[in-house]
């Protein structure tokens, strides 16, 4: 077994959230046999911009997994007095844009149109998870954004 090195040492004397300074989980053995501190991932929240459109992203961990959330605020569906034709065209769009594997257009509320994707991982996520998942969603989500961008 190897002796910890000094900033190990350190991270074990601070206190954790105001807790006692050594709580029980709060130290690991890796598998060479070095002392680390335990310390659980917490959920994160990301806000990025792409194709003119503010996404967001959430991330919260359940257990030994995670579960990772992007939206984005599309826009409005115009009511029927406003623009008749272009709220008929940008229903039936919408109602046509059904079973793509990674993202949903959800109309919140009769106006709001939100596009929402949800993926749920086995392990903790990490940065090149959150890469993939976000690439995947703009790539299906593109050719359907572009085509409703006229009517909104």
């Amino acid at each position: 077994m190897t002796v910890p090195d000094l900033k190990t040492i350190q991270l074990l004397a601070e206190v954790p959230d105001g807790a006692l300074p050594i709580t029980p989980g709060s130290i690991e053995m890796t598998p060479e046999g070095v002392l680390g501190i335990a310390k659980p991932p917490k959920p994160c929240k990301l806000h990025f911009m792409a194709d003119g459109l503010p996404f967001n992203i959430a991330v919260r961990h359940d257990g030994d997994g995670s579960i990772c959330q992007i939206w984005a605020d599309v826009g409005h569906v115009p009511f029927t007095a406003q623009a008749p034709d272009r709220r008929r065209t940008l229903l039936s769009l919408l109602r046509g844009i059904d079973g793509l594997k990674h993202v949903k257009f959800i109309v919140q509320g009769g106006q709001k149109i939100i596009l929402f994707s949800e993926s749920t991982l086995e392990h903790h996520a990490a940065p090149e998870d959150l890469f993939h998942q976000t690439i995947l969603v703009l790539q299906e989500a593109r050719p359907f954004l572009r085509l409703l961008g006229p009517y909104l």
